[in-house]
């Protein structure tokens, strides 16, 4: 490529009758300034080019990495749910078993108490017919006694005397003297 000096530089051979020197000089001098003008301001544009390919290489290199961070944030991101998910499963589970566990404790106290409550139903059984058994004796001795007074009834003696009793009337009845041991009168077969 001609640069600026070596247009400056360049000299002509000179032939008869040639151009004028000088205007081929101030020719040259006015496209030696315009030339200079345009090789100045082209360095300057490839400066300029070549900056900006720095820059673009910058951003490209920029945009790679924003690239690679936003795979790496998704992929932190997927491990993180996949963590969460798992946490929870984990969580649910806990919850689960613990809810077995607490069923299975309030199922083992309900069987105690009831085991406990038919105990003492059974003691409350034992007791009544315990109860039961005494009446029962109780009444029997009483039916044995009364047979026992029946059979007195039944003699000779104590047939008269209650046929006496049939023979009185109510005031000869309430007029009778009262035993002092019970407040109660003697009866006939007594006196």
């Amino acid at each position: 490529m001609i640069t600026p000096s070596d247009i400056h530089n360049q000299e002509f051979k000179r032939g008869f009758r040639g151009y004028d020197a000088e205007e081929v000089d101030d020719f040259l001098d006015r496209i030696v300034n315009d030339y200079e003008t345009m090789f100045r301001e082209n360095q300057q544009l490839k400066d300029e080019i070549e900056l900006n390919k720095k820059k673009i290489e910058q951003y490209q290199e920029l945009e790679n990495n924003l690239q690679e961070t936003l795979l790496v944030t998704k992929k932190t991101a997927e491990e993180v749910m996949q963590n969460a998910k798992l946490r929870a499963a984990e969580i649910r589970d806990a919850a689960i078993k613990e809810c077995e566990n607490m069923k299975l404790r309030a199922q083992m106290e309900l069987s105690k108490q009831q085991a406990s409550v038919q105990d003492d139903v059974r003691r409350e059984e034992a007791k009544y017919d315990a109860v039961l058994q005494r009446q029962r004796q109780f009444l029997i001795k009483i039916k044995s006694l009364l047979r026992t007074e029946l059979e007195l009834l039944e003699e000779d003696g104590v047939r008269q005397a209650i046929g006496a009793l049939d023979e009185m009337t109510d005031e000869e009845i309430q007029e009778e003297p009262q035993s002092e041991d019970n407040g109660q009168r003697p009866l006939p077969w007594q006196q």
